[in-house]
């Protein structure tokens, strides 16, 4: 069971920080550049890919991460387990902040008219980047305690 729910975690953890930061590297920079007309018809495409897949990825991170913690409970003195602990702190904190601050955003993204962008898009868009910033460091911290944690299992 630890060795399915150890997979799930890493897999769903690793795939999140790797989308996270792949957006952050490549369409974060994006929007500079772009005209805002272009940005919201760039943006609109994307989530409509990403937000079928995010929730599944984001969940089974925080599930699979709960889950190998639980199963670690009896040792809880372990580095293994305060690593894995620490994982599913930050994809707890990545799921509130996702909550709160980038799914609303992105509701009102997509009511967005590119041929006729919010005058104030820069404004309106910038608390997403801020958060996707933090859920990108959160999500390779994540990826990198599991890891680490799946590795001093192996050596012991």
């Amino acid at each position: 069971m630890i060795l399915i729910v150890r997979i799930v975690a890493l897999i769903c953890t690793g795939l999140a920080a790797g989308i996270f930061l792949g957006h952050r590297a490549g369409v974060s920079r994006a929007m500079p550049v772009l005209n805002p007309s272009s940005f919201i018809q760039l943006q609109q495409v994307i989530h409509k890919t990403f937000a079928r897949m995010m929730p599944v990825l984001i969940l089974g991170a925080l599930l699979g991460s709960v889950m190998w913690g639980v199963l670690l409970r009896s040792r809880w003195r372990t580095d293994e387990f305060w690593l894995v602990s620490g994982a599913s702190l930050a994809m707890m904190c990545i799921l509130a902040m996702t909550r709160a601050v980038n799914i609303p955003i992105n509701k009102r993204l997509m009511t967005w008219n590119a041929a006729a962008p919010p005058s104030d898009l820069s404004r309106e868009w910038a608390p997403w980047e801020r958060i996707h910033s933090i859920r990108t460091v959160l999500a390779i911290v994540a990826f990198a305690a599991e890891a680490i944690a799946l590795s001093i299992h192996r050596l012991s």
